[in-house]
């Protein structure tokens, strides 16, 4: 196939957006590809449409796409417009990195996706009615695949990092730490049990990257231990040095649908820049374990043991991060970015069989 021209739309500009879109689509740049990145400020002067009462009738895109991505659908205007955009012979790509319709009621992404009524602007629905639309969709993990591929051809594409993220320099210490937000994740905390509570107890030091609010309640852990945070990371780039900071990684996922779906990004994280970690047996987090990366604990008593190991010995901890860092290693995006081309021009393929064309 002749070089296409792809458009990517990126959903935002925080971790999801880099991770799935942005940071490949500049590295095949990088790498002489015909990608553009279309930001928020240019997205309504790239993509337009035309309303009849509530209905897109019309929509004018950049006439040299072979193929348009958009992550993340959950707009009813944009689900209306994808079949426009493949009648007029471009390729749709829909991008998935969560199960939108099990996201936990204490999140507050499940009121704004609730499909509350038929003409909600917003919803987990729409998000499925785009990917049925779609000429591929691309998902993180195996689980997303038969969520959202259930009509439509799907492509996997699981979660890398950026190689510059390997190269962060590691200070090896017993601190214990948490890379997230109990705002987004309101039940995971949970599953360590009493194991975090008693590791304090012992003299052990937390520590979270990301915002302290709701961590004592989430570990059962007084106020009257001291938790250090980072507080809110805003910049996508202090991210992974936030995460550095961290001398032994917990990634604990609540046995849930929506978790089941998950990526193996915090655990991946971990592992780029050195830092050895415990998570819990979820299906991607197995497979990374297979790979090379941390421990999996599946109730409190592996997770006091295992963690309580990693704080007692310098020599596990440092036998664990390289083993991370050089599964890491296989899993950058430099590494990788090619895999996003393919799923890419698939598309434009499947479109062109289509078609007809």
């Amino acid at each position: 196939m002749d070089p296409v021209k792809i458009y990517i739309f990126p959903a935002d500009t925080t971790g999801c957006g880099y991770y799935r879109l942005i940071w490949p689509a500049r590295e095949l740049q990088r790498q002489g590809h015909d990608v553009v990145i279309v930001t928020s400020q240019e997205r309504d002067q790239m993509l337009q449409a035309k309303l009849d009462g509530d209905h897109v009738v019309q929509v004018r895109i950049p006439q040299d796409a072979d193929v348009i991505v958009f992550q993340r659908v959950t707009h009813r205007y944009l689900v209306q417009a994808i079949p426009i955009i493949r009648n007029a012979g471009t390729a749709v790509v829909v991008d998935m990195d969560d199960d939108l319709t099990c996201i936990h009621p204490a999140n507050p992404a499940f009121h704004a996706l609730h499909p509350s009524g038929p003409n909600a602007v917003h919803s987990w629905q729409n998000t499925l009615l785009a990917c049925d639309a779609a000429s591929l969709v691309t998902v993180s993990t195996d689980a997303l695949a038969t969520r959202y591929g259930a009509k439509t051809p799907v492509h996997i594409l699981r979660n890398c990092v950026p190689e510059r993220y390997l190269k962060i320099e590691h200070t090896d210490s017993n601190v214990i730490g948490w890379a997230g937000s109990v705002h987004s994740h309101p039940t995971d905390l949970q599953v360590m049990g009493p194991s975090m509570a008693q590791l304090l107890q012992l003299g052990c030091q937390f520590r979270v990257a990301g915002p302290l609010a709701g961590v004592h309640t989430a570990l059962g852990v007084s106020t009257r231990y001291t938790i250090d945070t980072t507080d809110v990371i805003r910049d996508i780039n202090a991210w992974p040095l936030a995460v550095n900071t961290i001398g032994i990684g917990v990634a604990p996922l609540a046995d849930s649908k929506f978790n089941a779906a998950k990526s193996w990004l915090k655990p991946l994280e971990y592992a780029a820049v050195g830092v050895p970690c415990v998570m819990s047996p979820r299906a991607e987090y197995s497979r990374l374990a297979r790979l090379g990366v941390g421990l999996l604990a599946k109730n409190s008593h592996e997770w006091r043991k295992y963690v309580h190991s990693l704080v007692k010995s310098a020599d596990r901890r440092t036998e664990s991060a390289l083993a991370g860092r050089d599964a890491a290693a296989k899993l950058t995006i430099e590494r990788n970015a090619w895999r996003w081309l393919d799923a890419w021009t698939r598309a434009v393929t499947l479109e062109r069989e289509t078609s007809g064309t």
